[in-house]
């Protein structure tokens, strides 16, 4: 039972999702034991969940997919015993609801699920990877031959401090977005969970070096 302190400042806590495509089973059944222990989900930012204390429950989670959906959506849902938790960016919502609600979700089939988040995520995929792509074309194809031209040191070390800034945020956007849609493909062809993570484990370390490797070359070059 929470006391009147804890009901006028909450107590939150946050922790790290497994990732809902490689491993939505598993984050759902965390939050159906948070909940039961009086924990209650606030939101999902990234790959981060924030909690807070709440009188304990039992219920369960679904997730459902649906790209801006209107107001009647949640409406609906809500009249079927499915109450709206959280939404991420516009297009995975969240739900949850007592024990022995029946599902209402038209993505309650795992691969009509899957399909509709791969949809979802290949635009952004496509799109952020042409962007690195040509980003690293102009980078190294005209942005640094450009600036061993140049006798300004002070100016070519802004440029490569906004440069590797660029490049940086678009190859994580590339990264994240890309990732999805393959995780999504992989649940489709049947790839086991644990497997999947394990692969783009590897590969987020993989390309997390990468980019370590490339800022510190960038820092070292800047340093006489």
């Amino acid at each position: 039972m929470m006391s009147t302190t804890q009901k006028i400042i909450p107590v939150t806590r946050r922790e790290i999702s497994a990732g809902l495509a490689f491993a939505e089973e598993y984050d759902l059944q965390r939050l159906r034991k948070w909940a039961a222990e009086g924990w209650r989900l606030v939101e999902i930012n990234g790959m981060c969940m924030i909690l807070e204390q709440a009188t304990p429950e039992q219920v369960n989670f679904a997730i459902d997919y649906q790209d801006s959906p209107d107001p009647e959506y949640f409406e609906m849902c809500a009249a079927a015993g499915w109450q709206h938790v959280t939404s991420i960016e516009s297009h995975i919502h969240l739900f949850k609801s007592i024990p022995g609600t029946v599902a209402i979700f038209s993505a309650t089939d795992a691969i009509t699920k899957y399909q509709r988040a791969a949809r979802m995520f290949a635009k952004p995929a496509l799109w952020s990877s042409v962007g690195l792509v040509v980003s690293l074309v102009l980078l190294f194809g005209v942005v640094q031959p450009w600036l061993m031209a140049q006798q300004d040191t002070t100016m070519v070390m802004i440029v490569e401090i906004i440069a590797a800034i660029i490049i940086v945020v678009i190859a994580t956007f590339s990264i994240f977005t890309t990732f999805l849609w393959a995780a999504y493909r992989l649940r489709l062809a049947g790839i086991p969970v644990r497997t999947n993570r394990l692969m783009f484990g590897i590969l987020f370390g993989v390309c997390g070096a990468i980019i370590g490797y490339y800022m510190g070359s960038m820092i070292g070059s800047m340093i006489p």
